[in-house]
């Protein structure tokens, strides 16, 4: 088979004989073809261009070198840093509780949702100053327990949950709390003196939160692990005594919440209270812790029970020379005596109350002293002394300008007064001759009091027929009229007065 020639570059394609000549397509520009344009018009840079540019050179010149680890540094975020650091030196643990705590926080927040509080409160993570707290303390203490110095690590979480708490982070400060309890039990050779201290910073703890239960365990651990010790704080106070104190005060918190549904399991917390106050050896507080049992028996009837421990309590009060407690204790026994009916001692120790509270300038004492007083003898049917002490007690109210004492005492006072008036007015109304009626006419005219003055028969003014009538009879000697009975004298008495008074006394005109 014969070969077919080559084809030029310059010659056709050869079909049936006739030559096609070929055309060949020019190949695109190399590179992007520049569109027109203007050139920009070069100034000439002033000399205000020319101090700036010196200016950042000298800045760019001025500023150092950053090396790769600066670099991160400054991209990072604080927590991110912080972290990094804390591994770089080795105190692994104090990093992943660091870690734990944030990732804790955060998932609680993202619980809560975006309507909650909680997500209105920045992330640890964000706040540099308490990251640097946790990291410094949590580092040293970490050092601590590799050396086998628990005291010190002891120390630095004490040293935290107080700084969280000062800052009012409770879930911190708890945590922290817990982890020195945790720690505690590791302290050898102090007694366990730690681990009672741990237990009452928990349970002081968990009484600001209102977990007043949990807190009554604490302090019982507390007291147990501090009685018989002579431990003593910063201020020389015993540990047992303060172990004493804060029971006796959660003790009343728990039996004033639990009063008004239960009160006689009310009435065993108070008398726990009173136990621990009595073994702590403040008279104060064991006077108070008797008051409110004393008063808690007296709301549940037990009158008897009540006058004991509040007769306790004044003791205390004359011992100590605390006049406004031994006016509340006279007071409260006082009110015992009159729920037993024994209203001689109620009075005397009202009395008593009423001095005290003079002698050291107690008004409001004064005023409920003297309305206690003032009611007892209202319902004696003492009028006059009812009004004497009701008296005082509107005078005191007044100087002290209290509107709603001031009220209460002037009803009373004016209550008082009504019955103390109403027997000599009844006296008036039953014998109704003519000079007691216009006594009583001239009292409600300008309630001038003289309805216990004796009776004498006057003249009505402005009558001078009655004078020369009552002069003639006077002048001319009377008959003994024969005696009549005593009732029959006295109506025929009053319908003369009456008709008499009918006609007599001149029509006057209506006061406008």
């Amino acid at each position: 088979m014969a070969t077919l020639p080559a084809i030029s570059p310059n010659q056709g394609i050869y079909m049936g004989g006739a030559s096609i000549p070929q055309r060949r397509m020019p190949s695109p520009p190399k590179g992007r073809v520049p569109k027109p344009s203007l050139k920009p018009v070069k100034r000439v840079q002033g000399t205000k261009d020319r101090d700036m540019m010196m200016k950042q050179q000298n800045l760019r010149v001025q500023q150092p070198e950053l090396d790769k680890l600066e670099t991160a540094r400054y991209r990072n975020s604080y927590k991110h840093n912080l972290c990094l650091e804390m591994l770089r030196e080795g105190f692994h643990k104090s990093f992943t509780e660091l870690f734990q705590l944030m990732k804790k926080r955060k998932d609680e927040r993202e619980e809560a949702g975006q309507d909650s509080l909680l997500w209105q409160e920045p992330l640890l993570e964000d706040q540099p100053e308490k990251l640097d707290q946790i990291k410094h303390y949590l580092t040293r203490g970490e050092a601590a327990r590799r050396m086998g110095n628990m005291e010190e690590v002891y120390h630095c979480q004490y040293q935290l949950a107080k700084y969280f708490q000062s800052t009012s982070d409770t879930w911190l400060s708890d945590h922290f709390f817990q982890a020195c309890l945790q720690t505690s039990l590791s302290v050898r050779g102090d007694g366990r003196r730690k681990e009672a201290e741990a237990n009452c910073n928990i349970g002081l703890a968990y009484e600001e939160r209102g977990e007043y239960d949990r807190a009554a365990q604490h302090f019982v651990e507390f007291h147990e692990l501090a009685s018989g010790r002579n431990w003593k704080d910063a201020s020389g106070k015993t540990l047992e005594a303060s172990s004493c104190d804060h029971l006796s005060r959660i003790y009343t918190t728990i039996a004033d919440q639990m009063k008004a549904q239960d009160p006689q399991g009310a009435i065993q917390y108070l008398a726990k209270a009173f136990e621990m106050a009595k073994e702590g050896g403040d008279s104060y507080k064991e006077g108070l812790a008797s008051y409110r049992l004393g008063k808690a028996y007296e709301s549940s009837a037990d009158s008897e029970t009540a006058i004991l421990y509040l007769n306790g309590y004044l003791e205390i009060c004359k011992a100590n020379g605390d006049d406004m407690g031994f006016g509340q204790a006279c007071e409260a026994i006082a009110k015992s005596y009159e729920s037993q009916g024994k209203i001689e001692e109620s009075i005397q120790y009202l009395e008593a109350f009423v001095d005290v509270a003079e002698r050291t300038h107690q008004d409001t004492a004064l005023v409920n002293a003297c309305s206690c007083l003032g009611v007892i003898y209202n319902s004696l049917g003492k009028y006059g002394h009812a009004c004497q002490y009701f008296g005082k007690a509107y005078e005191t109210a007044r100087e002290l300008n209290n509107p709603g004492m001031m009220a209460a005492a002037r009803v009373q006072y004016g209550v008082s007064n009504a019955h103390h008036r109403l027997g000599d007015y009844a006296g008036h109304l039953q014998t109704p001759m003519r000079y007691q009626m216009e006594r009583m006419i001239e009292w409600k005219d300008v309630r001038f009091d003289e309805f216990d003055q004796p009776i004498t028969e006057r003249a009505p003014l402005g009558h001078a027929a009655s004078e020369e009538t009552a002069t003639s009879e006077e002048d001319t000697p009377r008959e003994d009229p024969e005696p009549e009975p005593v009732a029959e004298t006295e109506a025929a008495a009053g319908e003369e007065t009456a008709e008499g008074v009918a006609e007599e006394t001149p029509q006057e005109e209506p006061a406008t």
